[in-house]
Parts: structure tokens; C-alpha cells; sequence
């Protein structure tokens, strides 16, 4: 059982024995309010806990995310800076540098520190945004070094417009379920 469940379960004994309390109490009994009130704040800290336990369900999960963006980003970033080093000794021709490097510089932006995830909102397209852009790095330095035909320059864009597309931010006034 992990620590969710344990602390959900060990709120639910707490309401149970609170509840058993107030029902051994007879009507008029001095202590009955006092046990009917501890009853009500138990059950007050059972409903915000589960309130709370899809957010904690989800945060290795979304620890996991922040990593993969974190390193794809720093590896994105060597391969577009590798690509444009590329140019100078003349591997690469210069026209390259208008691709490598707008694509150096979101990688360099989202791989330099670990930026926090919000939190409550999905987080897998993350994810999917870094490993895209990646795939851009890669197919675009595959192909500004002639390994690969131009026309890769339409995957290249089009890893590129689905990494964008799918790394804007949501509406947080939204109702989705937290991924």
C-alpha cells in the first residue's frame, strides 16, 4: 500500500472511530456534541485529503516528465549546437544557422534549469513536446549535414510545428482531467 492509500485509510479509521464515539453517546450526554463535532472534523479532513489525492497520485509521474523534458532539452540543445558548429569548418553550409538556431535556442531555454510543472494540468504533451523537438534536432542535423535528402526539411518543420503546437500552455481556466 503506498503512502496515498495509507493516509486515506488511516483518515477513514478516524472517522470510524469518531463515528462509533458519538453513536456509544446517549442523546443529552455531556460529551455527545464535543464527540459529534470531532466526528465532523474528521470527516472534514477525510474530504480534503481525497480532494487532494489525484495531485498526489500524479506527482511521480509528473517528476518523471519534468526529468525527460529537462534532459531531451539538454540533448536537443548539444545536437542543434554540434549542427551549427558544423558550419564553420565548412560542413555544413551557413544557411543551415536560420533552423539550428531557433531551434538551439528553445532547447537552450527549456534545458538549462528544471522549470516546475503546473500543477493539476496535464503534463504527458510535455513529454511529447521535448521528444519532438529532439526528433528536429536530430533530422534537421542529419539533413543540414547531407546525410539525409532536403526534402527532410518537411519533417523537420513539421516535428517542429507539432513540438510547438503541443507545448503551448493550456487555458488553466479549462475543466480537464489532471493527467
Amino acid at each position: 500500500m503506498d503512502k496515498v492509500s495509507a493516509r486515506f485509510a488511516q483518515l477513514q479509521k478516524n472517522v470510524g472511530r469518531c463515528h462509533a464515539t458519538a453513536a456509544a453517546l446517549e442523546p443529552g450526554t455531556d460529551g455527545r456534541q464535543a464527540a459529534f463535532d470531532a466526528l465532523l472534523a474528521a470527516a472534514d479532513s477525510l474530504l480534503a485529503y481525497d480532494a487532494k489525492v489525484p495531485g498526489l497520485r500524479q506527482e511521480p509521474a509528473r517528476r518523471t516528465t519534468q526529468a525527460v523534458v529537462l534532459w531531451t532539452s539538454r540533448g536537443t540543445a548539444a545536437v542543434a549546437a554540434l549542427t551549427a558548429a558544423a558550419v564553420i569548418p565548412g560542413w555544413a553550409p551557413w544557411g543551415w544557422l536560420l533552423l539550428v538556431l531557433p531551434v538551439l535556442a528553445v532547447a537552450l531555454n527549456s534545458g538549462l534549469t528544471a522549470k516546475p510543472l503546473p500543477k493539476g494540468r496535464p503534463h504527458q504533451r510535455f513529454r511529447a513536446s521535448a521528444i519532438l523537438l529532439a526528433a528536429c534536432a536530430l533530422l534537421l542535423g542529419a539533413v543540414a549535414l547531407g546525410v539525409l535528402s532536403a526534402w527532410w526539411v518537411i519533417g523537420v518543420l513539421g516535428c517542429a510545428a507539432a513540438s510547438f503546437a503541443t507545448g503551448l500552455p493550456d487555458d488553466p481556466n479549462t475543466n480537464r482531467s489532471t493527467r
